[in-house]
């Protein structure tokens, strides 16, 4: 079972993992980046321990927040 820091980490891998992904797929700034993320309702989702969304891969859930970024 994970710790409660454990799981704390690994949302902080993840969001970190979801910038760099834009940076280097979108060719935006770090402060461009975080802001998607931050803003997202991807990045809430794995804020919500009870969605399970932190233990997912990083592809799955850059796939959500790519999703996410083409609705209106």
């Amino acid at each position: 079972m994970l710790t409660e820091g454990q799981i704390e980490c690994m949302k902080e891998d993840l969001t970190a993992d979801l910038a760099q992904i834009l940076i280097e797929e979108q060719h935006l700034t770090i402060e461009q980046a975080l802001n998607i993320v931050y803003n997202s309702q991807t990045f809430k989702n794995i804020q919500n321990s009870a969605t399970g969304l932190y233990y997912q891969s990083v592809g799955s859930v850059y796939d959500d927040l790519q999703q996410e970024l083409k609705q209106p």
